[in-house]
């Protein structure tokens, strides 16, 4: 395989003028470079991008680690990473955990191994103390609220639980269950004890037996209503982390012939199109902003700049029908 030398020979350069020519540096006169470029096409040469990774020091390759990548929410996410990325000229490489420490773990190593330049996380089931140290190791952003010293973008979600809360209270509801997905991620801690703090303040009353985590589908939706039908009591209104899960649970409810909200009230989170064709009560967030703010931090941070302070993404109530 032809090699930089035998170019720098038939250019009639010197193969720091090659180097320059490959990693697309100035100050090359564009009579020599146009050499350089003709003895590559004659040689059929092809750059080792390996090798020009590793002199330049970066890959031009961010990270990008989501639980599910199917997700609705999630999706959202990449297509703004995504578009961030494009703008940028920057590839991205996505890995999907499924909520798996060691899965997480492989995106940890390529940072420190410095197979990607950064890192964003969607979202982790890593402790904090975790991705401090994984932060020492390249450009970290989180796309949810953590404690500590953790570059983040995040959307409130506490003020978003509260404003679904506010709702049902005002709608006249005083028996709630709560249903998640991640209860260990920083959104359903958040969201979880933002409901547990309110409940307790407001004497709403609720139970283990309507409370429901690890769900993410219609399909599960519909096993969550399943279960409470089966149930003596059940609520008179829930609050679901999602707005497919919260679809799933109309759906099962209205297939029983339970009258949706007269007889039970259901609430979504995200604001996806089947929440408007539902006509479900729910909460809207700007993923595709969060996606594209994660990589601006990224950068910045890349950068050596001085971080901005965290200040969450607000987030709008959407009431609809279900309520």
């Amino acid at each position: 395989m032809a090699n930089i030398t035998e170019i720098a020979k038939i250019a009639g350069v010197s193969r720091s003028t090659v180097s320059r020519v490959l990693n697309n540096q100035p100050y090359v006169v564009a009579e020599k470079r146009a050499a350089v470029l003709r003895a590559m096409e004659q040689l059929d040469y092809r750059p080792n991008q390996n090798a020009v990774h590793l002199s330049r020091g970066k890959t031009n390759v961010i990270g990008v680690m989501v639980p599910q990548i199917n997700h609705p929410f999630f999706s959202q996410l990449i297509e703004g990473i995504g578009i961030a990325c494009a703008e940028r000229n920057i590839s991205m490489l996505i890995h999907q955990t499924f909520n798996d420490r060691q899965q997480e773990q492989l995106s940890f190593t390529q940072l420190r191994h410095k197979q990607i330049d950064g890192l964003v996380i969607g979202s982790s089931v890593s402790p904090s103390e975790v991705l401090e140290r994984v932060r020492r190791d390249g450009p970290v952003v989180v796309c949810e609220q953590r404690d500590g010293n953790i570059a983040q973008v995040s959307v409130d979600h506490q003020s978003g639980i509260l404003a679904i809360l506010s709702h049902l209270m005002e709608r006249g509801h005083t028996s709630l269950g709560l249903c998640l997905g991640n209860p260990a991620s920083g959104v359903g801690l958040i969201r979880r004890h933002t409901f547990k703090a309110f409940v307790h303040e407001n004497g709403i009353r609720t139970s283990p037996d309507w409370y429901f985590e690890e769900n993410y589908s219609f399909a599960d939706g519909k096993k969550v209503m399943n279960q409470l039908l089966t149930l003596a009591e059940r609520p008179t209104a829930i609050i679901v982390g999602n707005d497919y899960v919260a679809a799933g649970i109309i759906h099962q409810a209205k297939q029983q012939g339970i009258n949706i909200p007269e007889m039970f009230a259901v609430t979504g989170f995200d604001n996806q199109p089947i929440a408007e064709a539902m006509g479900m009560t729910t909460v809207a967030q700007p993923i595709e902003r969060l996606g594209k703010e994660a990589v601006q931090l990224l950068n910045r941070l890349a950068a050596g700049k001085e971080l901005p302070a965290c200040q969450p993404i607000p987030l709008e109530l959407i009431v609809r029908e279900t309520t």
